[in-house]
């Protein structure tokens, strides 16, 4: 056991307004006996300022184009191994229909960085939320200024831009554009009026701790509305498919610290986890996360949509409602 696992005082340091990078840095390697509190502290923190409760969302991912070159995922522009795709407005309304019908209120859009989609959302956006009133959450890439502005007076609520990574040099080489391009959009983004959504992936190629623990820091300063982690999947046809997937138990530990910092925020357990650990997104809602996203995608789309790997585990009603319950939380639609 590590010398620090009696020593609980970094938790509430962690849940102060004054963490430091060095508090972070230490209970990311968090095991035992303290990484048990470290989750029991994310759960109490969570319930007292969310409620008790697991907020669901469907996700209708709608184009697999993409123009980045990032090196972990398969829809990368350079694979011409996928076989594309792009809805129309009419078969996006017509999922959103069924999403509807099942009562969740939150509608998530998402698509690879495919300018041709901003047409698509010009007629889509507003039709749903006349139809259905319901909240409209993007995640289509990196835009200009005006555009994110046109989302939002479209009726756009929310927008997930994660940075994947605060080391500019490791983003880089990753996505073959600076970093700072990312968090101009970012900032576009909360300037906008729309909610933001930010995250990184825990595992990459060449990541460090010490970055890591930067990642966490970048995301207080940023001080979102959802903050989310992922495990590295290595996925076919990619630099990185022979890479080793992120550590489990980092992930966990990061996205439990992010609840110590981010008492109110929501905070997903991604797809993700489930691909690298059977009850992964349980144990990420024990970890303090309170957000699962449903997929809606259709069979003939999703195949196609190849992020996580051909393999991804596609998240479906009785999963989400059964974790929900062995969490010992309650499911929340709007």
């Amino acid at each position: 056991m590590n010398t620090y696992n009696s020593d609980f005082g970094i938790l509430d340091r962690l849940s102060s307004s004054t963490v430091e990078k060095e508090d972070v840095l230490e209970m990311l390697s968090a095991t035992g006996e303290l990484q048990d509190e470290l989750f029991m502290r994310a759960r109490e923190i969570r319930n007292a300022h969310c409620g008790n409760k697991a907020f669901i969302r469907g996700v209708i991912e709608f184009s697999n184009y993409c123009q980045k070159s990032c090196n972990y995922c398969a829809l990368r522009a350079p694979n011409k191994g996928v076989a594309h795709y792009r809805m129309t407005p009419d078969e996006i309304i017509e999922i959103a229909k069924v999403i509807h019908s099942q009562g969740i209120k939150i509608i998530f859009l998402q698509a690879g960085q495919d300018p041709k989609c901003d047409e698509i959302l010009e007629v889509v956006i507003p039709r749903l939320k006349r139809e259905f009133n319901s909240e409209v959450l993007l995640c289509v890439g990196e835009r200009s200024k005006e555009k994110y502005y046109r989302f939002r007076e479209l009726g756009a609520d929310s927008y997930i831009l994660k940075y994947e990574t605060s080391d500019p040099i490791l983003y880089e080489s990753t996505a073959y554009t600076p970093l700072k391009n990312r968090l101009d959009c970012v900032n576009w983004i909360k300037s906008s009026g729309m909610k933001l959504g930010v995250g990184n992936i825990v595992g990459l190629p060449r990541q460090t701790f010490e970055s890591l623990a930067d990642d966490i820091m970048l995301g207080k300063e940023l001080s979102p509305d959802f903050i989310s982690t992922s495990p590295f999947v290595a996925n076919e046809n990619t630099p990185y498919e022979n890479a080793p997937p992120g550590d489990y138990n980092l992930t966990l530990n990061t996205m439990a610290i992010n609840r110590l910092i981010h008492k109110s925020t929501l905070l997903p357990t991604v797809s993700a986890l489930e691909r690298l650990c059977q009850d992964g997104q349980l144990q990420g809602l024990n970890a303090g996360a309170n957000v699962i996203t449903i997929n809606f995608t259709p069979p003939s789309k999703r195949e196609h949509y190849a992020i996580y790997s051909n393999h991804r585990f596609v998240v479906k009603w009785d999963h989400a409602l059964g974790i929900i319950e062995k969490a010992g939380l309650k499911p929340d639609l709007n």
